[in-house]
């Protein structure tokens, strides 16, 4: 990979490490050898010896399988000269007789194949076993990292991977106008933050990679796309894995895709929010546009009518004229307040100024604003709440209850009964409102409460701008209560709207 060939100029190789670090696997094959040769000296002593040779092939299988194939190589050397000096004739003399040449050189010959083949089949499965370790630790620090749902923690969890790899780091995220240090090893702290500028030039020059005096710099990248830059220090103290090349080059290809995922994740989020911001204001307009010029069309009309024709009409028609008017007013009336009441709940400006009140005389209160609008429907009350209070905001919870009422109201034919009743249940209140309208579809009727959502019926009848019933939930609330809505109420048919709200500790009985 282009972007991390400098680091073999940076990281010290494992096999060259292994070699002067393992330098104590040599002395070990020499003493393997001695005692072979002393095992041999001795056995040479006894009469009838035979194979001796067979005490030297051991030593130098046992230093393939414990020390490797370049200490098996040595061990068999050593094992030729000694098996030469001390055990065959003339002994402490590397000279032998002609006739001794093909058995020395079948010793040296066998030797070298049993240490060259023992040994590597050592190093291949140690190989194998730090191999399986590297894949282990890479495995774990992929998932690790696939749970990173933000730059800034992709960056702290790639940083502590290469910490446990036996390397400390830094990481600056953003381009060269933008370049900010997201995380760093705590020993690095101090340094890392007087490299903010040489990061900036770094990413400025354009190269892939720059070796410092015990510093490795180079660009964070996925595909063509630069995420920022990344500062490497070895550092000492114990780690689960050599640091090598591959396994560096490893770690920070997937901390590149788990930052760039990450901040996919985070973009994604943002667009989510402001496609929803945007999907508010385009209902907030639709609605506005399509559901506020029926009555201002409706007004205009009749206004207009009685400016232009009113010697042509009589008083009954003046009347309902006027009726109109006033309907239609205080129809959009109702509108605009709704929308201001959302606009006060969701900036936080609303003031509740809360007082026990009898929930009876609450709903008593609502029934009467909404008394010129129940055109010839009934109104069932059932109060069982005497002597119980409520502390709430008596012109909001009116305004709410006001809200249920009209829905009710709005989805009943004339002649129809409106059933209001308030009842105590444990520790709450229940004010409820029941009708005998068509009912809620059951896809519907979790969403009855959500801003600007109108059922099927609403979009063909033009009914209000889908926001009565969120203001109510949201007025219900502020005082600790909530709203629920139950589909079909009764004989498989209208709905019930209940609200609830705690009984006031004033009111709870002392034991």
């Amino acid at each position: 990979m282009q972007l991390l060939a400098a680091a073999r100029n940076f990281v010290v190789d494992d096999d060259a490490e292994r070699h002067r670090g393992g330098r104590w696997r040599y002395f070990i094959a020499a003493a393997l050898i001695v005692v072979a040769t002393c095992l041999g000296y001795f056995w040479s002593s006894m009469p009838d010896s035979r194979n001796l040779s067979l005490v030297f092939f051991g030593a130098i299988l046992l230093a393939g399988m414990w020390l490797g194939k370049s200490a098996a190589l040595f061990a068999a050397l050593l094992a030729f000269l000694s098996y030469n000096f001390f055990l065959i004739e003339p002994q402490f003399s590397l000279q032998f007789a002609p006739a001794d040449f093909l058995a020395f050189a079948s010793f040296l010959i066998g030797a070298v194949l049993v240490g060259g083949l023992s040994g590597r089949l050592s190093d291949r499965a140690r190989d194998a076993t730090d191999r399986l370790r590297d894949l282990t630790v890479l495995f774990e620090a992929s998932r690790d990292l696939s749970r990173a749902v933000a730059p800034q923690d992709a960056a702290d969890r790639v940083v502590r991977h290469l910490e446990q790899g036996g390397c400390s780091a830094a990481i600056w995220l953003g381009d060269v106008a933008s370049l900010r240090l997201a995380s760093v090893s705590l020993e690095r702290r101090d340094v890392a933050a007087q490299w903010s500028q040489e990061m900036e030039a770094f990413l400025a020059s354009n190269r892939k990679d720059d070796v410092r005096e015990h510093c490795w710099l180079l660009r964070l990248e996925t595909g063509e796309r630069v995420l920022g830059a990344v500062a490497i220090w070895t550092a000492e103290g114990a780690r689960t894995i050599t640091p090598d090349q591959r396994w560096i080059e490893a770690v920070l290809e997937l901390g590149a895709v788990a930052i760039d995922r990450a901040r996919l994740i985070a973009e994604v989020a943002d667009a989510t929010i402001v496609m929803e911001k945007e999907g508010l204001r385009t209902a907030l307009l639709s609605s506005l546009s399509h559901d506020l010029r029926t009555p201002i069309s409706t007004i205009l009309a009749s206004a207009t009518s009685l400016q232009e024709h009113d010697a042509h009409f009589d008083a009954e028609t003046r009347r309902e004229m006027l009726e109109t008017i006033q309907d239609e007013s205080e129809r959009l009336n109702r509108y605009v307040a709704n929308l201001l009441e959302m606009t006060r709940l969701e900036s936080g400006v609303l003031q509740v100024r809360s007082v026990l009140i009898d929930p009876g005389e609450a709903l008593a209160s609502a029934l009467e604003r909404v008394a010129p609008r129940l055109k010839g429907r009934c109104v069932s009350r059932a109060f069982h709440t005497a002597g119980e209070r409520i502390f709430v905001d008596p012109v909001l919870i009116e305004q709410a209850l006001v809200n249920l009422l009209e829905n009710a109201i709005s989805h009943t034919p004339s002649g129809s009964t409106i059933l209001v009743s308030a009842v105590r249940e444990h520790a709450n209140i229940v004010l409820a409102v029941e009708d005998e309208g068509p009912g809620i579809p059951q896809a519907d009727l979790a969403r009855v409460f959500d801003k600007f959502f109108r059922g099927r019926s609403d979009r063909r009848t033009g009914a209000g701008v889908g926001l009565g019933l969120s203001v109510s939930r949201g007025l219900v609330e502020s005082f600790g209560g909530d709203v629920r809505a139950f589909s079909p109420a009764n004989s498989g048919r209208g709905t019930r709207m209940e609200v609830r709200l705690p009984v006031h500790p004033a009111m709870e009985p002392v034991e």
